[in-house]
């Protein structure tokens, strides 16, 4: 039997997760590089990047809250765009946030530099190695205390970056600001020019906000995964997207322009500019420790990709492997020592480049498997949070992400086509015997050639996601669920009386109770005569007495039209039927009393008679949020 991760990042480590893989090179080096491409424009050149991530933003936050298990991007998009192109994500997934985490790793040991300068670029990599082996430990010995590592240091940092903030804005020269207003001025004779310098930079600093969503990887270890991962992740972006232009501004408004486009450190140049050596120096440690949070949390998150797709038997089985401690640890293993190669042997540069293709095409990707997904009207897709303005935003987004591919070079474009090819290659090697799985992406084509396609071509699939939601929601199954999964569900078709609807539920029920459908009807119809079993408007609940020992059945019927129950009374709408033999009466009891919790609930008939199909009525009393056998359900 697998063993299962530990439920235990709530929403403050999911966010210091999220903020902490944002919080990296993209803030501590990059404003420099990006000033030299745009000037102080490069302040709008952050803010488009921010609103270029919105829609994988949106769209990853709605596709974990339905499918919330480690693995992340790599999980959902093999069960919505089938193995092959899951594939593709679950490696490049993999391969993007290693590479991201091993760039911090060797940031940290630039930054060291600064406190030691004798060191050289050979020490930068062993020290970089060296706080990589560290993480390792700390994310072996349980993600519990590496999440809160991960929570002081994101603590720490975002202090010094707010004192920052706050000390250096009454620094700053407005008057450098000037440029930025040329980007919306069409009467500037520099605005084409400056617009193409901006665009350009943003695509230099995109990468920056590309940690916000690698905590889908972790979903399957977070508490209240459907309301705390989308939290975590909007309010990460809000934080450390407002914080990355206030701290790029007070550093423009500080720094000269020489300075600022020459400097490697311009944040750390800028404090030192505004209190001296001491905050060089505090703004220095607060580099380190960005860097320290984007390469932890960037382990904790790679690691979890390998382990999806082991247990899912398409890389080697001990990859999904889950020690005592409840950490995956060969996963973290093999991220580890990749992380240490690439530190020690890589050509740095190309790589991030790389990094950020892969992690552009995961975007793409992700925002068509949510178009797949919504249109295919999979069962059980239930997510806790919707994208707005599906399905413009997701469409808009391709494009644009398609634009910035477009633009990374030559270089970059081979390998990763290259890396794509590999994947279908190891598709075809090896994963294509294990995969017997359909996606939701061949239900969508299924229907569009087939309106008529039977659903149980999907059952696998479906069964998943049931047991995910079931997960997602604190669900623990007891005996009227085992009931409810093998129940009749009947839709009946126009309105009809009492005694007719008996008549057809007895012809269903009668094979599976050794009795003759007349038999069968007598018997309600000798019960409704006792007492009438329509309880309120519109639902009713008929039981029988039946034969034998340790026999109890449960049937759930629909009308549309109404079934006319009683005299001068509203139709009947929801039918729930209950059938026992004389030694069930106590759990009799206990189905009533879950039948009552159901019904009570806000919205029940509308939610009834809206259900698609007799599966979403099944479903609907599945995932129903009702106090189970020993078993309190969180709302």
């Amino acid at each position: 039997m697998t063993a299962k991760l530990q439920k235990s990042l709530g929403f403050f480590a999911l966010f210091s997760l999220a903020a902490g893989a944002m919080i990296s090179s993209g803030l501590f080096v990059l404003p420099a590089i990006a000033y030299s491409e745009a000037g102080a424009a490069c302040l709008v050149s952050y803010f488009l990047a921010g609103v270029l991530m919105l829609p994988s933003v949106f769209t990853k936050a709605e596709l974990i809250t339905a499918m919330p298990r480690s693995g992340g991007t790599y999980f959902y998009v093999k069960r919505i765009l089938g193995t092959p192109v899951g594939l593709i994500a679950g490696f490049a997934d993999w391969f993007s946030i290693a590479l991201k985490s091993s760039f911090a790793l060797i940031g940290i040991g630039a930054f060291v530099v600064m406190l030691f300068p004798h060191l050289t670029f050979e020490h930068i990599k062993f020290i970089a190695a060296g706080t990589c082996l560290l993480f390792t430990v700390l994310n072996l010995v349980s993600v519990k205390t590496s999440g809160g590592m991960q929570s002081a240091l994101v603590v720490g940092l975002l202090t010094i970056l707010g004192l920052f903030v706050i000390i250096g804005w009454r620094h700053v020269n407005f008057a450098r600001f000037v440029s930025v207003l040329h980007v919306f001025d069409p009467a500037s004779s520099a605005q084409d020019d400056l617009l193409r310098r901006v665009l350009e930079a943003t695509g230099l600093v995109f990468i920056s906000f590309g940690g916000l969503t690698k905590i889908v990887s972790v979903a399957g270890e977070s508490r209240d995964a459907g309301r705390q991962l989308p939290r975590a992740m909007l309010w990460a972006f809000g934080v450390v997207t407002s914080l990355y232009l206030l701290v790029v501004a007070v550093t423009i408004g500080v720094l000269d322009s020489e300075t600022l486009g020459t400097s490697l450190t311009p944040i750390s140049a800028a404090a030192t500019a505004i209190v001296g050596p001491v905050g060089g120096i505090a703004l220095a440690v607060a580099a380190m420790l960005a860097f320290i949070t984007t390469a932890n949390a960037g382990i904790l998150s790679a690691s979890r990709v390998p382990m999806a797709m082991g247990r899912d038997s398409l890389v080697p089985g001990f990859f999904g492997k889950v020690g005592r401690t409840g950490t995956p640890w060969v996963s973290i293993l093999w991220t580890s020592l990749f992380m240490v190669v690439v530190v020690l042997l890589l050509d740095i540069e190309m790589l991030a480049k790389v990094a950020s293709t892969f992690m552009i095409l995961l975007f793409i990707i992700d925002n068509f498997a949510l178009l797949v997904v919504r249109y295919s009207r999979v069962r059980y897709y239930r997510p806790t949070y919707r994208s707005p303005l599906f399905p413009w935003i997701q469409i808009a987004a391709i494009i644009a992400y398609s634009v910035l591919i477009a633009q990374m070079g030559r270089v970059p474009l081979f390998i990763t086509f290259g890396f794509i090819m590999f994947a279908f290659g190891w598709y075809s090697l090896f994963a294509h015997k294990h995969d017997k799985r359909n996606s939701a992406l061949v239900k969508l084509s299924a229907r569009m050639l087939n309106r008529n396609l039977l659903d149980g071509h999907f059952e696998e699939l479906e069964v998943e996601l049931l047991g995910i939601l079931q997960d997602r929601d604190d669900i623990q199954e007891d005996r009227f669920d085992r009931l409810l999964k093998n129940a009749l569900v009947r839709d009946m078709d126009g309105p009809v009386t009492r005694r007719e609807f008996f008549d057809a539920l007895a012809h269903d029920l009668a094979p599976g109770l050794d009795l003759t459908p007349d038999d069968v009807q007598n018997l309600f119809c000798e019960r409704e005569a006792m007492s009438n079993t329509n309880i309120s408007r519109g639902l009713a609940i008929p039981h029988i007495l039946v034969g034998g020992k340790d026999r109890f059945e449960v049937a759930l019927v629909r009308s549309h039209q109404g079934i006319m129950w009683t005299d001068g009374e509203p139709p009947v709408h929801a039918v729930f039927v209950l059938l026992g033999s004389m030694d069930q009466r106590d759990f009799h009891l206990r189905a009533l009393m879950a039948i009552a919790q159901i019904v009570q609930q806000q919205d029940f008939m509308k939610r009834w008679l809206n259900a698609r199909d007799t599966e979403d009525l099944r479903a609907m009393m599945l995932l129903s949020k009702r106090k189970r056998e020993n078993k309190t359900i969180k709302k």
